[in-house]
Parts: C-alpha cells; structure tokens; sequence
C-alpha cells in the first residue's frame, strides 16, 4: 500500500515536471534560439501550470468527494468558477505582456481562440483527467469498504448467533418451555414457535446485506417474549414502531445487542422492570431508542464491550457520516440508547 501510494507520487511529479519543461525542449535540439528566450513567457507558463496543478488536486481531493455524488449543482457552479479564474488568468497574462500581445491577438482576430477556447480545451482536459483519477480511487475504496462491511457483517453474525444461541440461552429458554408444559399452559406451543422463529431468521433470513424493517422487529419481538418469561418480577416490557417506517430496508442484527443489554441490566428478583423500546421516523431516517431502569450493577468484564465495539464498527462501514449513536445514563437511574440512521440515502 505505502509503495503504490509512492510509485503514484512520483508519477505526478514527472508528468508536472514534463508539462514545466514541455515548451522549453526545442532548445535542446535548437540551442541558438535560447537568445529569443523570454522571461515573461516562462513566468506565464509556470503561472499556468501552477494553476492547473492546484485545480486538479484540488478538484480531485475536495470538489469531488464533497459534491460528485450529492450536490451536482454545485459541483458544476465550482468547476464553471474555475475555467472562468484560468481564463481571466490568461487574459492576465496577454494583457500585462511587454511584447504587446494583446494588440497582435486583436489584429488577428485569434484573441476569443487565445482566451476561451484554448484554455477551456486545456483546463476540460485537466478536470476530465482530475474526475477520472478521482472516480477510479472511489471504486477502490468502494470494493474495500464492501470487502469490510462482507468482514463486519460475517463476524457480527457469529457474535450475535453465540450470544443468542448459546448453551446460557437455550438452556434457560428450554427449561421455560418444561416448565409451561408441565403447567399445560396454553402458552408452551406459541414459546416453542417463537424459539423456532429466532433459529430461522439468524439462520436463513440475514444472509442479505438488508432485511425490512418489521422483520427485525418481528425477530425482536420474539427475543422479547422469550426473555419475559423469566422475569422474576412482572414489569413494563413493551416494542413499539411507527407503522410509516416498518418497510425501510436496514442491516440485520443492527438493535438486538442494545435489546441484550437492556433485559441485562434492566432485570433483578425484587423490582419491576421498566423496559422501553421504539422505532420512529425522523427526517430522512429513523431513530431507535431503548430504555430501562438500571437494577442490575454488574461489574464489567474484560470483553463486557466488545458487542457495542462491533455495532459501532458495523455503523461506521454501512452509514458512515450518516448515523448517530448516543448512550446516557439519566440522572433518574435510566439507561438510554438513541441512534439515528439516515436510510434516505441509501
């Protein structure tokens, strides 16, 4: 990696140096002409390139990136702006000129071709090169970030399918269900169905980069169910979503380490619980908010935050510059979890 980016530095070092030294090379096969050299015309030149050069980086490392794919207008509006400042800059140079060149370009009716369509010729070029080079970069990055957002996805996969199919759970899941068979209680077939459902959406359903919206909720809502068997101490355990934004198409496996979280912290033997989850659309997105009462004070362990690491991780490859994560502890004893995906976008 550090020696491509080398190799690619010293590339544009020798392409500017050759378009520096391109008009000056007929001296070397011509050295009597060198007593015609004139200072002024290589001050303009240099003038020249360097203008080109800045408005190539410039376009390729600022201007792109930041309105290419957004704000098209403006993207436009800054490149008119530029060819406007090169072609003022070589009226500049023809207008100061000793020599008179102004007058010459007049009489010859070739001034509009020395002013316009030249430097529009030169500086199209430059930006059409600048674009290129930024678009192939782009690509780049694009399969690189796919191959880590593949990485991501497959190591939050397995994260998620330890923790929810873990010996822990099952064990307590299925020790629920003899108990409500023993009872006969009507509710043992609807549990053994919901534990079903959990197996098959890791399993079968989340091999999409995205799944609706209301399936990860219908998948939280299970995970929900087979928690509140065990509590306890019945409580306030509720999931709501706005009916407009049960279609939005999100990254699976997104929420359910903060729905983990809050059943870990939110549930002890003596109190009630007070457990709030909600889906909400907000401009350009949706927003999701978790909240419990804090009754469990569990002393952290060594890898207590690699969940919230990965989903952090997991935010930062598929919404990148366009998620907001907020976690706070209330001063009434809550814990609070509000994140922000801008889904409009994708």
């Amino acid at each position: 990696m550090v020696g491509r980016f080398f190799r690619k530095f010293y590339l544009h070092i020798v392409i500017w140096t050759v378009l520096l030294f391109l008009p000056f090379i007929t001296y070397l096969y011509q050295p009597d002409k060198i007593a015609d050299f004139k200072p002024y015309a290589a001050l303009s030149h240099l003038a020249n390139i360097i203008f080109l050069a800045s408005s190539f980086y410039l376009h390729c490392y600022v201007v792109a990136p930041t309105y290419f794919f957004g704000r098209r207008k403006i993207f436009v509006l800054l490149i008119g702006l530029g060819f406007i400042t090169y072609v003022a800059l070589n009226y500049a140079v023809v207008y100061f000129n000793p020599d008179g060149e102004l007058a010459h370009l007049t009489k010859e009716n070739i001034l509009f071709v020395r002013l316009v369509i030249g430097p529009g010729i030169i500086y199209s070029l430059c930006m059409i090169t600048s674009s290129m080079i930024f678009l192939y970069d782009e690509q780049a990055r694009q399969k690189e970030l796919n191959k880590q957002i593949a990485i991501e996805k497959t190591t939050a996969e397995l994260t998620i399918l330890k923790l929810q199919i873990s010996p822990h759970f099952l064990f307590n899941t299925l020790n629920n269900i003899r108990w409500l068979i023993r009872k006969r209680s009507p509710d043992s077939e609807g549990t053994i169905v919901k534990l079903s459902e959990i197996l098959r959406y890791i399993l079968y359903e989340v091999e999409g980069p995205k799944v609706e919206l209301f399936k990860e909720v219908d998948h939280m809502r299970n995970f929900i169910a087979l928690q509140t068997l065990r509590l306890p101490v019945e409580g306030s355990v509720n999931l709501n979503m706005e009916s407009t934004v049960k279609n939005r198409m999100i990254p699976p496996l997104l929420f359910i380490h903060f729905v983990e979280n809050a059943f870990k912290y939110g549930v002890d033997s003596q109190h009630a619980p007070d457990i709030q989850f909600q889906f909400r659309e907000v401009p350009s997105g949706i927003v999701f908010i978790s909240r419990n009462k804090i009754l469990q004070h569990i002393q952290p362990r060594p890898n207590e935050g690699i969940g919230l690491t990965n989903v952090r991780r997991r935010l930062q490859l598929l919404y990148p510059n366009r998620h907001d994560l907020s976690i706070n502890r209330t001063e009434e004893g809550y814990f609070e979890v509000s994140l922000k995906l801008m889904t409009d976008e994708d």
